[in-house]
């Protein structure tokens, strides 16, 4: 069972997410500043411990 905060943030990481492939695919220039705001938030959040899965290969995919 997932907090309301926990499903909150994975909806604005997908959102951010797909806003941030949209834009490089489009080439443009606000997609590189962009990407890295995402793997920021994703490096944040996989360490505040909210990505943490049942599945221990998975965490090793995180990690890499």
């Amino acid at each position: 069972m997932l907090s309301q905060g926990t499903i909150l943030l994975r909806i604005g990481f997908i959102i951010l997410s797909l806003t941030s492939f949209g834009l490089l695919m489009e080439n443009r220039q606000e997609a590189g500043i962009l990407e890295l705001i995402r793997c920021l938030v994703f490096v944040g959040v996989y360490k505040l411990g909210h990505l943490r899965s049942r599945f221990s290969s998975l965490g090793y995919a995180y990690e890499v």
